[in-house]
């Protein structure tokens, strides 16, 4: 797939939400924090949307199938604890457009630090958006990673027997220029990544 299939399929999943006026809203939330009493109009409008099953647009797709979603994360992770002969740890993400990560340990993995040989964890991260997959090795102390071709044919041969589609690091690293830069604020520094694997 190229460049161009890529940026076809992210700006499709990455529909344009408008601030939400009075409603649930990041600065809705964050004021019933600080404030600590969720208005009436914001508790309606969370019970209405759970009630629905709906998500936001930003966080959670609206029509995000969560049943179908975990079910194929849970298999996602027996997988890799199969392919790396061990238990990974996996954790649901909160906040974010990133449904879950599964770490793969630095013991089980031939990733290495490129000088020093430092054993490298793997992560891989599953968004709740479109079946996006991503991974990659963890850079201890700076140190540049190497990621292995033998754990790169392993993390994808379970991801994509499973259909997810594994986003392309030169993509993901693109500066966020879609239409819902007003989550972000001002400063500019978001990427795709951002968009569809972290915190928004």
């Amino acid at each position: 797939m190229g460049d161009a299939d890529w940026w076809s399929i992210l700006r499709a999943l990455d529909e344009p939400i408008a601030p939400v006026q009075g409603g649930i809203g990041r600065e809705s939330i964050l004021r019933a924090m600080v404030e600590g009493v969720v208005p009436e109009p914001t508790l309606a409008a969370l019970d209405e949307g759970v009630a629905r099953g709906d998500g936001d647009g930003l966080e959670v797709p609206r029509d995000f199938d969560h049943a179908a979603v975990q079910g194929r994360f849970d298999r996602l992770t027996e997988r890799l604890n199969h392919a790396y002969g061990c238990p990974c740890d996996s954790g649901l993400a909160q906040d974010s457009a990133c449904f879950g990560r599964i770490w793969i340990p630095a013991e089980a993995s031939r990733s290495r630090t490129k000088r020093t040989r430092i054993p490298l964890s793997l992560t891989v991260h599953v968004s709740k958006f479109g079946g996006l997959a991503t991974y990659g090795a963890s850079s201890p102390g700076g140190h540049n990673p190497y990621l292995h071709p033998d754990d790169r044919q392993r993390i994808e041969q379970e991801l994509t027997g499973l259909g997810y589609l594994i986003v392309p690091e030169q993509i993901l690293a693109t500066p966020y220029d879609g239409p819902n830069a007003w989550v972000f604020g001002p400063t500019g520094n978001e990427t795709w990544a951002t968009r569809f694997f972290d915190q928004l």
